[in-house]
Formats: C-alpha cells, sequence, structure tokens
C-alpha cells in the first residue's frame, strides 16, 4: 500500500520539519543533501520533459513515480561512487604560467594518445588527430577548430587528468546519442590553488562508439571541468548509472 498523498504543500513542509527535529544537525544535513540533490534533478528532467512536449501546452507535465524512482537509485549511484582526489605532482605538472598550447599538443602526443583501459578493462583508443580537438573551442559556431585563438589553457592543464580518470572513475554513466554510445567518467578533484583555478571541480571524460558494436575499442571523445554542482546534476539526468545496463 502506498503512503497516504499530500493534500498541500504546506501539508509537506509541516511534516518534514517534524521529522527533522528527531534528526541531529549532521544526520539532517546530510539527508537534505541527498534528497536536495533528488528535488533538483527531477526539475531538470521535468524541464527536459515539458520541452519535448512544447506543443501540447494544455496538457499538464508531471514526471511519473517510475522515472522519479529512477532519479533517486542515479542520486544513490552517484553518492555511493562520487570520490575526491588530490592531485599529486603527475597530475599537476601541466599548470603553471610557461606551460603554453605547443607544449600541451606535445604532452598528448607522448603521453595521453594511444590505446588504455578504465578500471573495468573496458578498452579505449585515444587518437591525436580527433582527441586533441577537445582542447579547442570557437563558443560562436560551437565547434573545436584548431586555432590558437580557440585554445583552452585550462583544459590543457588538466591532460593527465584523462588516463587518472578512466583508471580510477567508479562514477561512471552512458546513454545513446544518436547512433552512439557514450560512457561518462566522472571524478572530483581538491586542487591546490594554481593559476587562481577553482579550488574544487568534476572533470568529465566522455568516450563513445557505435551502439551495435561489440568489439572494437572506445573513441576518446571529449573532456572537460565542470565546476558548479547544479551542472553536474543537469548532466547526470540525461545518463544512466552503467550497472543498470548489463554488457556495455
Amino acid at each position: 500500500m502506498l503512503p497516504a498523498l499530500f493534500k498541500t504543500q504546506e501539508e509537506i513542509i509541516k511534516k518534514l520539519r517534524s521529522v527533522a527535529r528527531v534528526h541531529s544537525f549532521e544526520n539532517a544535513q546530510t539527508i537534505c543533501h541527498i534528497f536536495y540533490d533528488v528535488f533538483k534533478i527531477a526539475y531538470y528532467a521535468l524541464g527536459r520533459k515539458k520541452k519535448g512536449l512544447q506543443d501540447q501546452d494544455k496538457i499538464p507535465v508531471i514526471l511519473k513515480r517510475r522515472e522519479i524512482t529512477s532519479l533517486v537509485k542515479l542520486i544513490d549511484y552517484h553518492h555511493v561512487n562520487d570520490k575526491t582526489y588530490v592531485p599529486d605532482h603527475e597530475l599537476t605538472q601541466c599548470f603553471g604560467p610557461n606551460f603554453s598550447e605547443d607544449d600541451a599538443l606535445k604532452f598528448f602526443e607522448a603521453h595521453i594518445e594511444g590505446n588504455t583501459k578504465d578500471k573495468f578493462g573496458r578498452p579505449i583508443h585515444i587518437d591525436l588527430e580527433d582527441g586533441a580537438k577537445f582542447m579547442y573551442k570557437n563558443y560562436d559556431t560551437k565547434i573545436h577548430e584548431m586555432k590558437p585563438e580557440y585554445y583552452l589553457p585550462h583544459r590543457g592543464k588538466r591532460l593527465p587528468w584523462i588516463r587518472h580518470t578512466l583508471r580510477n572513475s567508479t562514477d561512471i554513466y552512458t546513454r545513446i546519442d544518436k547512433e552512439q554510445r557514450e560512457i561518462m567518467y566522472v571524478c572530483k578533484y581538491n586542487l591546490p590553488d594554481y593559476d587562481n583555478e577553482h579550488n574544487k571541480c568534476y572533470w568529465i571524460v566522455i568516450v563513445k562508439k557505435n551502439r551495435k558494436d561489440k568489439i572494437a575499442p572506445y573513441e576518446f571523445k571529449t573532456a572537460f571541468a565542470v565546476i558548479k554542482y547544479n551542472s553536474l546534476l543537469k548532466r547526470l539526468e540525461r545518463y544512466q548509472p552503467i550497472i543498470e545496463i548489463p554488457g556495455v
């Protein structure tokens, strides 16, 4: 039997306040953090659902119970697997004002391109010609143009984080994007202050291959930092925990 539904929003607030009083502050804080994430990611899911039904303005758009349950599972998976790494010298070797675009390209060729595997043995190939494009972005055209004026130093500085994330992340998600299957690896790094960089950020690495291909390795697609936690939740909403899809 399902619990009785609340009749008003005030009833929800009143019940939450009464329940919160029996918890210690630390417990209540943790619970609020987890369920805030559920509320927030459901907000993003609802927004995306409304956008998909934009021609049906008269129909009230809500999330079904199974959709909300799926989001709760996703947030649980994220919290269980969300680990923080403190970068050592190996991971910060590209930081500093003297690390140039040319240095980044040489580092990519010497240390990043080639074959590797993730923590669970999935083969991944990183190509120099296509892979290095992730360090460039023309924000007007949204295209990765490999020109000096479009070089992104904050991505070049984090080149060592690509293989580290692939080899260590257990916070892994997947989705189908057109004919491609994507796998997204997430790692959180607590970075000492370098060049006015943010102290903490999530580093995302995405790989891809044809959704029907069961043999070829995944190909590196892109990598980038996410500074705002809500931006991470908005991205996670479009993916599924990889453990829900066996054999990927």
